[in-house]
């Protein structure tokens, strides 16, 4: 976002929103002197970057219960109290709370990371790596409740609905549709044969024992979500985090920061692999 199209959107919000920041600020103990609206890939505004008398922080609105926004909160302060430095800090308010709600919407609060998204090269890709090693690691200390589902009948269902959405784009006109009239059978094809894949004995019984002792996931670990600053590379938008399948989360990270590059993909996994090494039927399973 330029910095022409937050002002713009900044003279836009009404006098009750900013009332609202102030007080949300108010809460944890800052006065705010500026705002700057955030955007996300799916909103105009995602967030705010206030500039306080305390220092530049991060508001953001939570969409979901409070509940979900509790277990969050604690994920989080667990991480950190692990030594886990790979997300910003969350702050609490003068009550003791991390969040606050103001006319029936949550809010929470983090540092501001200044930084810049990161680079899709071998350097930072590994460093990337890194990061989301030690969030599988640490996290697998925390004891989370074993998962009642089968991960492998989630991906089922994934797929499920990858082919039905296949066959409906076979009878459009569009470019996405000429594609799936040409490369949608193999696509399919191919996700069946992965599915298969996942029956191997030793495929079975390795996501059985993470079953038995998740670890915590981020859940959209993109470059948008990955940030350079002089210190490290941090995550951010962490709202999806929950307890999961490392080897999931693994995934989705190398589909969306690698661009399908095996130099750079070989570049994720061995930063990964500096903390946590993979067996031969772990890479297999990826």
């Amino acid at each position: 976002m330029s910095l022409q199209e937050g002002e713009c959107l900044l003279s836009s919000m009404n006098s009750s929103n900013k009332l609202i920041l102030k007080q949300i600020a108010h809460s944890y103990g800052f006065s705010i002197i500026k705002i700057r609206p955030c955007p996300s890939l799916y909103k105009n505004v995602a967030a705010f970057r206030v500039s306080t008398n305390k220092g530049n922080y991060m508001i953001k609105p939570f969409i979901g219960s409070q509940g979900r926004l509790f277990r969050l909160s604690s994920y989080a302060s667990r991480l950190r109290r692990k030594g886990f430095r790979g997300m910003p800090k969350w702050l609490k308010t003068r009550s003791g709370k991390h969040w606050v709600k103001k006319r029936g919407k949550l809010y929470y609060v983090t540092e501001w990371i200044e930084g810049r998204d990161i680079l899709s090269n071998k350097e930072e890709l590994a460093k990337l790596g890194v990061v989301l090693a030690k969030l599988h690691s640490v996290s697998r200390s925390f004891g989370l409740p074993p998962r009642s589902d089968s991960l492998v009948r989630e991906l089922k269902k994934r797929h499920a609905a990858f082919c039905s959405q296949t066959k409906v784009l076979r009878s459009k006109s569009s470019k996405a549709g000429t594609w799936s009239q040409h490369r949608g059978e193999q696509c399919m094809k191919l996700g069946w044969d992965a599915l298969e894949s996942l029956k191997a004995e030793r495929i079975r019984s390795r996501l059985q024992k993470e079953s038995r002792q998740q670890p915590l996931v981020h859940g959209d670990v993109t470059i948008p979500n990955a940030l350079k600053s002089k210190e490290r590379i941090y995550l951010i938008d962490w709202d999806a985090m929950k307890p999961g399948s490392a080897y999931l989360d693994l995934v989705v990270a190398l589909t969306n920061t690698t661009e399908f590059n095996p130099s750079n993909m070989a570049a994720f996994l061995s930063g990964y692999e500096q903390v946590r090494p993979l067996t031969r039927s772990e890479k297999k399973l990826i």
